[in-house]
């Protein structure tokens, strides 16, 4: 893993929107069960929405555009599936919509799909430094798909994070707790990015399983 030195090459947050990646710790996740392109929201704990996602339809890779709010007017984040296929794993990068600066990568391993998901997070210079771990009995889970699966984030082998599904009838809503997420530059932005990509990739990889 790359050592401490390696954070500070990626960009932090711009100023204006600092409140929205660094002033949330626990957030809820939701996707919208009723919309024609996939649709995902993210709220504070009381409920008031943060950002507005939506992954564009017709494309042969993953492009999913972050907004401020649901008007699509300002736009955050885009998470770009990098090629169609690679045998290493499937590459999602993150720019800044405003500059189109790459901020981080993640990579998935899909062949441990079987076993344990697992992705890895990558700095700008696709350098490994954490990870984002399935965690609790995924084998049960592939058994049984009804039930929750949970993700640990880790940076620098410190645990920073957890995205957990909840269970429900109808929709989907998780909650992401990344309190301890505070290492040194590294741009929390990534934390969110992963989180749209879990509600994204996973829960679809899980329903095709």
């Amino acid at each position: 893993m790359a050592n401490a030195s390696n954070q500070a090459i990626v960009p932090a947050a711009p100023s204006g929107l600092a409140s929205i990646w660094h002033a949330h710790n626990v957030v809820s996740c939701r996707k919208k069960v009723l919309a024609i392109a996939p649709t995902f929201e993210i709220f504070d704990v009381q409920g008031t929405p943060l950002v507005f996602c939506q992954e564009k339809i017709f494309t042969l890779k993953e492009d999913i555009r972050v907004f401020a709010d649901s008007t699509k007017k300002v736009e955050l984040l885009r998470i770009r599936q990098r090629q169609l296929v690679n045998w290493s794993g499937t590459l999602y990068d993150v720019f800044d919509a405003a500059s189109n600066a790459k901020i981080g990568t993640f990579r998935r391993k899909g062949w441990r799909s079987w076993n344990r998901d697992e992705w890895h997070v990558l700095n700008t210079d696709d350098q490994q430094i954490g990870t984002v771990m399935e965690t609790g009995n995924a084998f049960l889970r592939r058994l049984f798909k009804f039930l929750p699966y949970t993700f640990a984030f880790n940076l620098e082998g410190q645990q920073v994070g957890t995205f957990i599904q909840h269970f429900a009838f109808i929709g989907y809503k998780a909650t992401m707790d990344v309190t301890p997420w505070q290492v040194g530059a590294l741009d929390r932005r990534l934390a969110f990015a992963g989180a749209l990509l879990l509600m994204a990739v996973e829960a679809r990889a899980d329903a095709n399983r």
